[in-house]
């Protein structure tokens, strides 16, 4: 079965992963990682954390785990829903904590927020690829 799930970051729109019930975690975080490279403008060396939030803590998604996707998902029940009856307990969402977010938590600082590198969603992203290189290289913003 395939379970899908979305993707949070501090830095773009939510993405969405599917992959098949019986995939390792370690192989999800493989793929999470490598998208959350072409999806954002973070590298897999800025997230410092994949993470549920589950009752008072947060269950992070270790690098080497021997939990598939649908053990994961059943080892914690009360975030994953569990209910066969409905199609949105297909749909999970995991968070990413990045590097440059928690130094500026723990400092006390205000967060980053991206909204000049988040594109409007009716803005073709080539358009906004380039807007962005001109504005890093030139200082002047061309929306």
């Amino acid at each position: 079965m395939k379970i899908t799930f979305e993707v949070e970051t501090t830095c773009s729109r939510p993405f969405h992963v599917s992959v098949s019930d019986d995939t390792p975690m370690f192989e999800l975080r493989r793929i999470i990682l490598c998208d959350i490279e072409m999806n954002t403008i973070l590298m897999k060396d800025d997230v410092m954390d994949l993470f549920i939030p589950c009752g008072d803590m947060c269950v992070s998604i270790p690098e080497l785990s021997r939990h598939t996707v649908r053990t994961f998902i059943e080892k914690y029940p009360e975030y994953f829903h569990l209910d066969s009856s409905s199609i949105w307990t297909k749909i999970h969402r995991l968070f990413v904590m990045d590097r440059l977010y928690l130094d500026k938590i723990k400092s006390n600082q205000d967060a980053p927020i991206y909204n000049d590198i988040i594109p409007p969603k009716e803005t073709p992203i080539i358009k906004n690829v380039f807007n962005i290189a001109v504005a890093l290289l030139t200082g002047v913003n061309m929306t």
